[in-house]
């Protein structure tokens, strides 16, 4: 048997030989990952492990909570591989020869996430799961389970939303998939403010945005002999072919920061709303629609591009972005960005749109890390934020947070998606029926409340 990866938790003050932890005080954690190890595949799967992965590359409505129970070694990297291989980009990018690269590369992102405090699934079967990781942190949220499920979200908007039609390309949806496994890469549980307020090493980097700062710089933090972004090489009839139209060190990167909320509105601005704190109907700009086909017309380009190249068996210099910009419309590149932004945007907030029952118990983790983070601020000597307060949580202000995340940032958000994406409307009807819960139990937990309270 290969040898397994592992986290190791270091002692206090040690020093951190492989991975920068700017995050302030807390377990520092190293990764190691043997030259042989190995991802399990589809095939040497059975029972529920095999199929919640066929249902991740099959279905729009899936289970991370229960994926990561049945697939506790590696289920990041055992995720992303299968993604790759069964929607053919991988036989595209990947040479046979350079595999094991990649599988040390996707363990190595795997193992860079932390582990949840806990898997709601567990609770459901009365089990106890094996997860690996070893020692280090916990962190109820933003861990590997939440970084399966961003993945498996994006995948489905490429897959089940005619974005491959759109985007013919394979290259674009490669970095997609890229962009989603490495969103939150080593995110410690805490939130940007929090960072800023401690003077963290992360903060003084980059103090507007510290976390997704760190998460974009995943090529840089992981060291494993491989970079799926310098390495971009098309294998045909065992010739090696080389491509360079794409400056993939920029794109991920840059989708990876636009993840931070505070570039909501500037995002949506750059979509072709011009208010976006109003949120005016997309159908009313013309520019949302046209997204979608100016992105078709950038990707029909690069793909003419890189088959003129693969028949040619060499490489020609690949596409001149500059050249092209001045042949169509100015910033037509930006706005394919923002078209895959906003995926990945979607994906990063798909649990509001997962089946009731699995929403919730992303709710209820994504609680728990916010008291965490009440308990860290209130040890710090900072303000505790009243939403991270457990000892003066309640059922009405629990209702209240999520009505209004829904109806501020995350309905408008899959309303302007479905208008260039129509075809991902099933996801805008399923975040419209969890609103309609936390609403409803907005009404049932305030007359709760009342009457506890002596109301009438």
């Amino acid at each position: 048997m290969a040898p397994r990866a592992k986290r190791v938790k270091l002692d206090e003050g040690a020093k951190l030989p492989d991975l920068p932890y700017p995050f302030g005080p807390g377990p520092e954690v190293r990764v190691d990952v043997p030259e042989d190890v190995v991802i399990p595949t589809f095939l040497e799967m059975t029972g529920p492990a095999r199929e919640s992965l066929r249902q991740a590359t099959r279905a729009w409505a899936w289970d991370a909570f229960s994926y990561v129970l049945h697939v506790p070694t590696y289920p990041l990297a055992t995720l992303m591989k299968h993604m790759l291989f069964y929607s053919s980009l991988g036989e595209e990018f990947i040479p046979k020869h350079r595999e094991k690269q990649l599988d040390r590369f996707l363990v190595a992102v795997d193992l860079h996430y932390h582990r949840p405090i806990r898997n709601p699934a567990e609770d459901r079967v009365n089990i106890k799961s094996t997860a690996g990781g070893g020692e280090g942190l916990r962190v109820g949220y933003h861990n590997v389970v939440h970084a399966c499920d961003v993945l498996q979200s994006t995948y489905a908007y490429i897959h089940f939303s005619d974005l491959t039609t759109h985007q013919p390309c394979p290259r674009f949806r490669y970095e997609m998939l890229f962009a989603a496994m490495v969103h939150d890469l080593g995110h410690p549980g805490v939130d940007n403010n929090f960072l800023v307020k401690t003077k963290s090493q992360a903060a003084e980097t980059c103090p507007e945005a510290p976390l997704e700062h760190y998460h974009s710089r995943f090529g840089r933090i992981i060291d494993c002999q491989f970079d799926a972004f310098d390495f971009v090489t098309l294998v045909q009839d065992g010739y090696e072919l080389n491509h360079g139209y794409v400056k993939w060190d920029e794109f991920v990167p840059g989708m990876v920061m636009d993840t931070d909320m505070s570039r909501h509105a500037e995002i949506l601005r750059r979509a072709g709303v011009e208010d976006a704190s109003k949120w005016l109907p997309p159908r009313e700009d013309a520019q949302w629609s046209n997204l979608v086909e100016e992105a078709k017309e950038w990707s029909t380009y690069c793909e003419k591009k890189r088959i003129e190249n693969k028949r040619l068996l060499k490489f020609s210099g690949g596409v001149d972005v500059e050249e092209y910009r001045e042949t169509s419309h100015d910033g037509l590149l930006d706005r394919v960005r923002t078209l895959q932004t906003l995926v990945l945007k979607a994906a990063d907030l798909g649990h509001l749109a997962r089946p009731l029952r699995v929403h919730k118990e992303w709710v209820e983790v994504l609680f728990e890390e916010f008291w965490a983070l009440g308990d860290r601020e209130a040890a710090a000597g900072l303000d505790v934020n009243p939403l991270h307060d457990r000892l003066n949580a309640s059922g009405v202000k629990l209702a209240e947070s999520q009505v209004g995340f829904f109806t501020k940032v995350g309905l408008p958000l899959f309303e302007a998606l479905v208008e260039v994406l129509p075809s991902a409307r099933c996801q805008l009807d399923a975040v419209r029926t969890n609103l309609e819960y936390w609403e409803t139990r907005l009404a049932e937990e305030t007359v709760k409340e009342a009457k506890a309270g002596g109301g009438c």
